[in-house]
C-alpha cells in the first residue's frame, strides 16, 4: 500500500509543440534503427507506387479490351515509377539555377552531349547517396505531436487520483485503505501508459534526428558533386527550351507548357487531353518499353 506510482512533473513532460525538436537522440543503436526504419519506409512508399501504377495499367488494359500478363504490367509500372523519379530529379536540377555562363556553354552543344551530361547528374541524384528523406518528416512530426497530446492528457489524468491519494493518507480504516490501494493501481496503470508514450516520443525524435542528419549529409554530398550537377542542370534547362520550341511552332493553337525529356518528342502529341499529364505519358512509354523487351529499371537501395 505504501508503494505509490511515480507522477510526471510538468518540467519532465515533452512539449506538445511540433516545431520544437529537442532531446537529440544519444543512443547510437536507436539512431541506427531509425535510419533503417527510414529506408524501409522509403522502399515501402516506392512499392506502394508500383502497386498503384500496376492497378491503373491493368484497369486501362481491361477497359481497352486488351490482355496482358501481370508480369509485363508490373514491369511497366516499375518503369513508370522510375520515370517519375527521373522527372523529380530533373525538377531538382532546374531548381539549382545554373548561371548564364553555364547556359551559354550548354547551348553550344548538341542534344547528345546535353543528354550525356544530364544522365551523369541523374545518376548521382538517383543513387543511394542522393536519396532524400525529408518528405517523411511531416508524418513523423504528426505522429510525435499526437503522442505529445496523449502524454499531456495522461499527465492531467494523473492529477486527480494523486490529490485523492494525498487526502486519503489522513484517513483510517478499511475503507480508506481499500480506496488508497485502488488509486495506487490506477496511478500505476497511468504510469505504464506514460512510459509507453514517452518511449514513442523518443522514437519519433530519433526518426527526426535521422532525417536531419541524412539531409545534412546529402547537402554536403551535393556540394562535393556540384560541378557535375550544375552541368546537368544547364543541360536540362537547355533541352527543355529546345523541346518546348519544337512543341510550340508558330501558329500553334494548343500550346504545350511542359515536356518530358525521356520522351523521344518531349511529349505525346496523340495523348488524349484528359490523360496528357506526366503519368499518362510515362505509362505509355513504359508499356512500349516492356513490349520491346526492356532492361530492368535501376532499383533503389
Amino acid at each position: 500500500m505504501n508503494a505509490q506510482a511515480r507522477t510526471i512533473a510538468p518540467q519532465e513532460a515533452y512539449s506538445p509543440s511540433p516545431v520544437v525538436i529537442d532531446r537529440a537522440t544519444e543512443d547510437v543503436i536507436e539512431f541506427v534503427a531509425a535510419c533503417q526504419e527510414l529506408r524501409r519506409r522509403y522502399q515501402d512508399d516506392l512499392d506502394a507506387q508500383v502497386k498503384e501504377a500496376t492497378a491503373e495499367l491493368a484497369d486501362r488494359h481491361r477497359r481497352g479490351g486488351r490482355q496482358g500478363g501481370i508480369a509485363a504490367l508490373v514491369e511497366a509500372a516499375r518503369w513508370q515509377v522510375y520515370h517519375q523519379r527521373r522527372r523529380l530529379a530533373d525538377a531538382e536540377l532546374r531548381a539549382m539555377h545554373p548561371s548564364g555562363r553555364l547556359l551559354e556553354v550548354a547551348d553550344a552543344y548538341e542534344d547528345a552531349e546535353l543528354y550525356r551530361r544530364r544522365e551523369q547528374a541523374l545518376t548521382l541524384l538517383l543513387g543511394e547517396d542522393g536519396i532524400a528523406y525529408d518528405h517523411l518528416a511531416p508524418q513523423v512530426l504528426a505522429d510525435r505531436e499526437s503522442a505529445c497530446r496523449h502524454q499531456a492528457a495522461l499527465v492531467d489524468e494523473q492529477a486527480q487520483p494523486t490529490r485523492q491519494l494525498t487526502w486519503l493518507r489522513g484517513l483510517l480504516g478499511l475503507l480508506g485503505q481499500h480506496q488508497a490501494r485502488q488509486l495506487n493501481r490506477d496511478l500505476a496503470e497511468l504510469d505504464r501508459q506514460l512510459q509507453q508514450v514517452q518511449a514513442e516520443i523518443a522514437w519519433q525524435q530519433a526518426l527526426l534526428d535521422a532525417i536531419q542528419t541524412i539531409d545534412a549529409n546529402r547537402a554536403e554530398w551535393l556540394t562535393q558533386h556540384r560541378p557535375v550537377l550544375l552541368e546537368g542542370a544547364a543541360a536540362v534547362v537547355v533541352l527543355t527550351r529546345r523541346f518546348l520550341a519544337l512543341a510550340n511552332p508558330p501558329g500553334c493553337t494548343t500550346p504545350v507548357t511542359a515536356v518530358d525529356l525521356d520522351h523521344p518528342m518531349g511529349y505525346d502529341p496523340f495523348a488524349h487531353p484528359a490523360s496528357s499529364g506526366d503519368g499518362a505519358r510515362a505509362a505509355s512509354t513504359s508499356v512500349a518499353r516492356v513490349a520491346a523487351g526492356p532492361a530492368d529499371p535501376p532499383r533503389p537501395h
